[in-house]
């Protein structure tokens, strides 16, 4: 089984989610399992989570491997705090945060 890791790094919002967006689409199309690092991602906004959520459905539906290359830290659960995903599905807990407890 093939890996890609997309690495994303900065400031990634609304402006920078395009080439994000490529590189996904990309790696899904050259590898069986596609690995998402977020870990260097230091300002996030919704429209990483929206990306992030549909890479996940598209994954689903072509039964393909996606996951996060490590679970995400303060930024994102700040993010994920607000958008409501805290109180989402286990499913949602073990995506973001491979399942360790949010506090």
């Amino acid at each position: 089984m093939s890996i890609t890791h997309v690495v994303a790094a900065g400031d990634l919002c609304l402006p920078t989610i395009g080439l994000l967006a490529d590189e996904l689409v990309q790696a899904f199309a050259d590898a069986d399992a596609v690995r998402l690092d977020l870990s260097a991602v230091a300002t996030p906004d919704l429209s990483v989570v929206q990306l992030v959520e549909a890479a996940r459905a598209a994954a689903r539906e072509q039964d393909r491997d996606f996951a996060l290359a490590a679970p995400v830290g303060a930024p994102f659960q700040a993010l994920l705090t607000r958008a409501g995903f805290l109180t989402a599905s286990d499913d949602d807990v073990m995506f973001w945060f491979h399942g360790v407890a949010v506090q």
